[in-house]
This record gives C-alpha cells, sequence and structure tokens, in this order.
C-alpha cells in the first residue's frame, strides 16, 4: 500500500511505500521525511497564492512556505458559500474547494477568497 506527501524541495506530491522513513523526489532529488505512523496528513489550499499545502490533520492554521500567509485550516463541518457566476444561486461547498459546479445550470464557478462566507456548521 502507498502512502503520499509533499516534497520539501518543490512540492511536488510523492507516493512512497508504507514502511519508508525518508523520499527522495524524482523531480529535485529533496529528501523528505516522512511523518510518523498514525500522524494523519491533509491538504489545503493557501489563500494567497493557491499552492496546494499538506499539514497534520489537526492543526488550526498553516503557514504558506511560499507566500507565508498564514491560513486557518476549517475544521470538518465548515462550509462555504458563493453565488453562482451564471445564474446567481446561493451555493454551499466545503471550505478549501477551488470551484463549485451549480446543480442549476452547471455553470463551473471559481472560488475567490474575497467573495467567500464561512458559515461554522455548528454555530446553527
Amino acid at each position: 500500500m502507498q502512502s503520499q506527501l509533499m516534497c520539501s524541495g518543490c512540492r511536488t506530491i510523492l507516493l512512497y511505500p508504507r514502511g519508508a522513513s525518508n523520499v527522495c523526489c524524482a523531480v529535485c532529488n529533496a529528501l523528505t521525511s516522512v511523518p510518523p505512523p498514525g500522524m494523519e496528513m491533509a491538504q489545503l489550499i493557501c489563500g494567497g497564492c493557491r499552492t496546494l499545502l499538506m499539514h497534520p490533520r489537526g492543526a488550526s492554521s498553516v503557514r504558506c512556505s511560499c507566500c507565508h500567509t498564514v491560513n486557518l485550516v476549517p475544521g470538518p463541518n465548515q462550509f462555504a458559500h458563493v453565488h453562482c457566476g451564471n445564474c446567481r444561486m446561493m451555493l454551499m461547498y466545503p471550505c478549501g474547494a477551488p470551484s463549485v459546479k451549480c446543480a442549476i445550470c452547471h455553470y463551473i464557478t471559481n472560488v475567490n477568497v474575497s467573495m467567500m462566507f464561512l458559515f461554522l456548521s455548528d454555530l446553527w
């Protein structure tokens, strides 16, 4: 079975066999340490530069190594809302998604951080 992690050099997603302690990137030859077993990783799109970030599951914030933006990590029950770019229908989707497809008109709206509204489902 294989797992994945992000290269510490070029940020390419690397696949590696379970049990490996380090992974050498075929693109940039950087050596990346494998997190200890049981440490689950999650992914997040940086709000500043749109780079894919990997972080330990359960982290509350992640600093992007490219643009140094501090990104808040959405919880498992956080959703965002945006208006469809075509028909203006209010759409709901999980935080971190780069785009959302409207179920009414099938238009794909790219998510722009400035037009996103976060709602915590546990507040409802």
